[in-house]
């Protein structure tokens, strides 16, 4: 049953230019409940039946835009989970058992990415499943919409809990970045056979990394145009073919405790890039790492603003499992923002630091002060959370970034609506700052 609600009013800082000059915006998201069964770890969106409303992807459905509540099969939804309450009470429910249940349980649905892999003009959907498996995308049957999409192997193993579907080698195709087999880089489609699996080119040496290794991200950290892999432990500096070998190697401890998704961007407004990521996608931490230069060379100097305790945090934030992360401008000043919130459950009702605390989901918008950067955080929603996804796109068409996500507690939609408000609404409904 999808179920609506408008939880709290947001800050943004910037001022239209239509607007009176005493004039201020808020930023409000509307809650839409697609589903409270658990069936994966992420969702995305895509025009599936070319309607010209965007519809979410999350498990094995697709639900329907623009009201999301006609839900479509994409494949087998056979799956359910037997939950013991006591001694003598059970009870039988669809999907894995998530928040519906009382026990730990993982997924076969990772992320899910749409976009057109047969270039035949309909949005198809690539899952990456469980870590160390299998990734697929499933073929839209388009107007004869009857059975099961078609699945086709997009790459045989895709390891790190991070993974991404983006340009990074600057063609025109998106490219799966992840570890395969010991190794870091991207699979690319075959450009004469779009139904054949993808090959996997290395860019890194043979390492420990495994299936469920933490921490990745694209971005350009040198400034050269050119597009870099990031990790927790090194970031790997893309050369001018990159099919020419391995790339270069630059070490750092980016996240000592394994991060989720990492990004290169201009966090100080320095003309650099710098990395923002967290420090434990199971723990507690997140941080800007700023660039500066050290004997003529790249390094960091790390800003943590979010940590385990509250006091740590000027505004007195603190949640754990921060474990997706997307860096999009929410409040059009033409900076980019910071999405996360906290993974519920990730490893089950008594795992992880604090497991059962509010599912909460923030984005923290990046304030660029005399004194230093400032990431001022707004409360999305308090019973959602991420999964190892999250998504922010344009689902409605307003022009604003609503968040996407689908986790152990369901599918979700935060649709981002704006207000114009007096001066005074406009401060109080700012985030007060401890100190």
């Amino acid at each position: 049953m999808i179920q609506k609600q408008f939880f709290l009013t947001l800050l943004a800082c910037s001022v239209s230019a239509s607007l009176h000059a005493e004039d201020k915006v808020l930023h409000e998201f509307e809650k839409i409940t697609l589903n409270r069964e658990f069936w994966a770890e992420g969702a995305d969106i895509g025009d599936f039946n070319r309607d010209g409303h965007m519809d979410v992807v999350s498990g094995p459905y697709w639900y329907q835009g623009p009201q999301f509540t006609a839900r479509h099969r994409i494949y087998d939804d056979g799956r359910t989970s037997d939950i013991k309450w006591s001694e003598n009470t059970r009870e039988v429910i669809r999907g894995f058992a998530g928040s519906l249940g009382n026990r730990n349980e993982y997924s076969n649905n990772f992320f899910a990415f749409a976009g057109d892999f047969d270039h035949d003009g309909w949005d198809d959907v690539m899952v990456v499943g469980f870590p160390g498996q299998e990734t697929f995308w499933y073929e839209n049957p388009g107007e004869d919409a009857a059975g099961d999409w078609k699945r086709h192997l997009v790459l045989a193993i895709t390891d790190n809990e991070s993974p991404a579907l983006i340009n990074i080698v600057g063609d025109e195709t998106r490219e799966l970045v992840c570890n395969s087999e010991g190794y870091f880089g991207y699979a690319t489609p075959n450009p004469e056979d779009p139904y054949a699996a993808w090959h996997f080119h290395r860019v890194s040496e043979k390492g420990g990394w495994q299936r469920f290794t933490h921490g990745l991200g694209v971005g350009d950290i040198n400034g050269d145009g050119r597009m870099d892999l990031l990790a927790r432990e090194a970031w790997w500096e893309q050369p001018a073919d990159p099919d020419n070998g391995t790339w270069t190697r630059h070490d750092f401890l980016f996240a000592p405790g394994g991060s989720s998704q990492m990004f290169a961007t201009d966090v100080d407004g320095d003309g650099d890039n710098d990395v923002l990521t967290c420090l434990a996608a199971h723990g507690y931490g997140l941080c800007y790492y700023e660039q500066v230069q050290e004997d003529g060379k790249i390094t960091f100097i790390e800003h943590t603003f979010v940590n385990k305790e509250k006091e740590e945090n000027k505004y007195g934030v603190a949640f754990s499992q921060p474990h997706a992360m997307a860096l999009v401008d929410m409040n059009n000043d033409g900076i980019k923002d910071l999405i996360t919130g906290k993974r519920y459950w990730a490893h089950g009702p008594t795992g992880d630091p604090r497991p059962n605390d509010p599912a909460v989901l923030y984005w923290f918008e990046i304030r660029r002060t005399p004194s230093g950067v400032e990431f001022v955080p707004h409360l999305i929603d308090d019973n959602s959370g991420v999964g190892t996804q999250v998504e922010v796109k344009d689902v409605d068409g307003n022009g604003h970034p609503d968040v996407i996500v689908g986790n152990k507690m369901g599918v979700f939609v935060h649709l981002h609506k704006t207000r114009e408000v007096t001066p005074e609404e406009w401060k109080k409904a700012q985030p007060q700052p401890l100190y």
